[in-house]
């Protein structure tokens, strides 16, 4: 953000999936220079022990307070949105693939729904999703620029969600997807927020993240939902853009 007369001040804010933005920056992937930045995000369940009240996302219990202090810079027991420029949110719980499927489903057997009802569909999708109302309560403050990187589609070959994706939705191309990925953009940013869409380099088989993104092992630990450094590098650099215009 130009003429702020300091560093921009960023703050990255999430669940486990959190984790390959921070590792990216770990490893020089992304270049932070002349950000402020921390982190404040824990992995597991902890996650779950959070709420939104007087303008910032406090921890409901002193536990999990000093678990988040514990992996933040400044030891923050708590988050307030005005200390900062932008908050990137990352994973936070907002699984997208549910989503996806009802709309390529739909898309795929003829006009069933119409812009409106996709909006709203997609609005009270959103809606349901713990990370997705932080980062509406944060946007309500004013005070600072709110960025989402929902979680990742699942990886390919994902057991539990292969049999529930349809040749139909396997045949979903980058237009198909750019339509769903628009109208989230739309009606989140209708909200305060600005959503990062998964990068569609890392797209395959309609609905899947390649293989090649996903943690090492993914397979052998069974995890089709976490995503690897060079996927963290993707995300982190377009929200250094947004920070940066």
């Amino acid at each position: 953000m130009t003429g702020l007369g300091h560093n921009p001040r960023l703050v990255v804010f999430g669940d486990s999936h959190y984790a390959c933005l921070r590792h990216a920056h770990r490893l020089g992937l992304v270049d932070v220079s002349g950000t402020d930045l921390e982190y404040w995000g824990h992995v597991g369940k902890r996650f779950l022990f959070l709420e939104f009240r007087d303008g910032a996302i406090h921890p409901t219990d002193d536990f999990t307070a000093n678990r988040f202090a514990k992996f933040n810079e400044k030891g923050r027991l708590f988050l307030p949105p005005a200390d900062f420029d932008m908050v990137l949110i990352a994973g936070a719980r907002t699984q997208l693939s549910p989503l996806f499927r009802t709309l390529l489903y739909a898309r795929m057997h003829g006009p069933f729904i119409t812009s409106g009802l996709r909006r709203r569909i997609v609005r009270d999708f959103l809606h349901t999703k713990i990370g997705y109302n932080f980062a509406r309560h944060c946007a309500a403050t004013g005070t600072a620029r709110i960025v989402l990187s929902p979680v990742a589609l699942p990886t390919e070959g994902a057991p539990q969600l292969e049999p529930a994706v349809t040749p139909e939705m396997r045949a979903a191309g980058a237009e198909q997807r750019a339509e769903i990925w628009d109208t989230i953009v739309d009606v989140a940013a209708a909200e305060g927020i600005t959503v990062i869409p998964q990068p569609e380099e890392t797209v395959t088989a309609g609905m899947f993240t390649r293989a090649a993104f996903a943690i090492e092992n993914h397979v052998e630990r069974n995890d089709f939902e976490h995503r690897n450094p060079a996927y963290g590098a993707l995300v982190f650099s377009r929200a250094l853009q947004i920070l940066n215009v």
